[in-house]
This record gives structure tokens, sequence and C-alpha cells, in this order.
């Protein structure tokens, strides 16, 4: 199963419902507990829905190869710039050193891709799925 979604360099505002707040674009954040930690860079939490978040471990992409070799994970392409984070593709890792993940990978990287932070999970491709929808729309 192949599963990859792209973000372009846009911003889409939402219309907010009467007596509802407008969606916040921000769908991630570190972990508080991490905070004055070293570990604080290693780790990211992508918020899915109201009561959903993800942990994931973050890898930089000079670490490729070796997010290349993991199994049964969801791998977000995150383009990081300072302190904001913005998710660019969703991928399934037995997917991502096959020749469509690696074309994937290229493009990820021209629209600024630095980070992959990766969610190891027993159902990837239903995870990447429900996180391409939540992340990327």
């Amino acid at each position: 199963m192949f599963v990859v979604d792209f973000v372009v360099d846009r911003v889409e505002r939402r219309e907010a419902k009467p007596g509802r707040a407008e969606a916040s674009p921000i769908r991630g954040r570190g972990l508080a507990a991490l905070h004055s930690t070293p570990l604080r860079e290693r780790f990211y939490s992508w918020r899915a829905g109201r009561d959903e978040s993800y942990v994931c471990t973050i890898f930089s992409a000079e670490e490729e190869a070796l997010v290349a070799g993991f199994a049964r994970a969801v791998v977000i392409g995150v383009a990081r710039e300072g302190a904001e984070r913005r998710p660019v593709c969703v991928l399934v890792s037995e997917d991502f050193d096959t020749k469509s993940g690696r074309l994937a990978r290229v493009a990820a990287g021209a629209l600024g891709v630095n980070e992959w932070h990766v969610r190891f999970c027993a159902l990837p491709g239903e995870v990447a799925r429900h996180l391409a929808r939540a992340l990327l729309n």
C-alpha cells in the first residue's frame, strides 16, 4: 500500500461555524514533559483529532537512509524553519524506499522537508490515511 499526500506552500482559511472557534493552523507541538531536556528535539506530537495525538520520533533529513529501513511505521515529511514545523507529506515506511517513495522523497525535499517524523504502529496504512487527512487538508 502506498499513501502519500502533499501540501503546497499555501494556507487555506476554513470558515468558522457559529459558536465554534476557528481551527488552529498549528497541528503539532513538542512534548511538555521533555521541554527542559535534550530529548525535546527528538520527539514531537501531531494532533489528528480532538483527542487523538500521535507522538513521533524526529529524524533529520541526513538520517533518511535509517528511516528507509523502518517497518510498520508512518513517516511524516516536515519542513522546519526555526521553531515552526509544517507537515508536507505522509508516507508508509514500507513504501519509503520503493521507486514511488523515492520520487515522493525528492518532491518532499523540493518542498523544504528537512525532518522525518516517524510513528511506529501496528496498522501504518490506516494511521497514515488518518494523519494525511488531519495534517494535510
